[in-house]
């Protein structure tokens, strides 16, 4: 696709970084404007999104190279963000404790705040995978359907020439849509189960989409350390939002 989306002299500007940026961004419109729905201090959920953001990409960036150790070597790679190497729940899992943290801290309602990042974590994922695509990170295994993607920039982080599956188009799609279902349900569930719903419909997803992505299949044979981490989300996630369906919206 398209790694580079331009230079200006010396500096290079990557496709993947801006669309992150994006991704961040809108997410963060989509989370102020579902907290004004939900009552909530505007000025204290602007700093938790900030603090999460933060604390987020270095637990998604951080448990990448725990899981891809190879990607360390020289060791200053860590810092080539454009090139990708983000797992959601390492992201998930340090940015909620900081979000959990400050909200207590900060006396705003967990619930409330959940369910509004539930939906703007979607968004931003969704458009987080354009960057993804252009990348070539996060590819998928070879595909010799019509919908199979060929990356041919040298730079790209997929092989070059081969067709493989359009796994960060698929999980860009996908995003979008568990986004519309959790818009939808935002105002007609308890407190709380917008989020589990999201925990549920993206870690069942992110545990399909792992088949046909290039990961290495070390756990039993058949699974990836991502899917079994993707499954363990996805069933406190159902679990969750079916122990708490039974009540009414407050």
């Amino acid at each position: 696709m398209h790694p580079i989306l331009f230079k200006i002299g010396p500096v290079t500007i990557y496709t993947y970084g801006v669309m992150v940026a994006i991704g961040i961004f809108l997410g963060s419109i989509i989370l102020m404007k579902l907290s004004d729905e939900k009552g909530l201090n505007r000025k204290d959920v602007a700093d938790i999104a900030f603090w999460t953001v933060i604390s987020g990409f270095l637990g998604a960036r951080l448990f990448f190279f725990i899981y891809n150790p190879e990607y360390l070597n020289p060791w200053w790679r860590i810092l080539y963000v454009w090139q990708g190497g983000l797992v959601w729940y390492g992201g998930v899992l340090f940015g909620g404790i900081t979000a959990l943290f400050l909200a207590k801290k900060n006396k705003i309602p967990v619930s409330d705040l959940a369910d509004a990042c539930g939906v703007s974590l979607a968004v931003g994922l969704g458009i987080g995978r354009i960057g993804c695509t252009m990348a070539g990170c996060c590819y998928g295994t070879e595909c010799h359907l019509p919908i199979a993607i060929v990356f041919k920039d040298p730079m790209s982080s997929a092989p070059i020439g081969v067709p493989l599956w359009p796994t960060q188009i698929i999980s860009s799609i996908a995003n979008f849509l568990i986004g519309l279902v959790l818009f939808l349900r935002f105002d007609k569930e308890k407190p709380g189960n917008v989020f589990l719903l999201y925990l549920f419909m993206y870690g069942t997803f992110r545990f399909l989409i792992e088949f046909i992505r290039a990961t290495p299949k070390i756990v039993l044979g058949m699974f990836s350390v991502n899917q079994v981490g993707s499954i363990i989300i996805a069933l406190i996630g159902l679990s969750g939002f079916l122990l708490r369906r039974g009540g009414k919206n407050g």
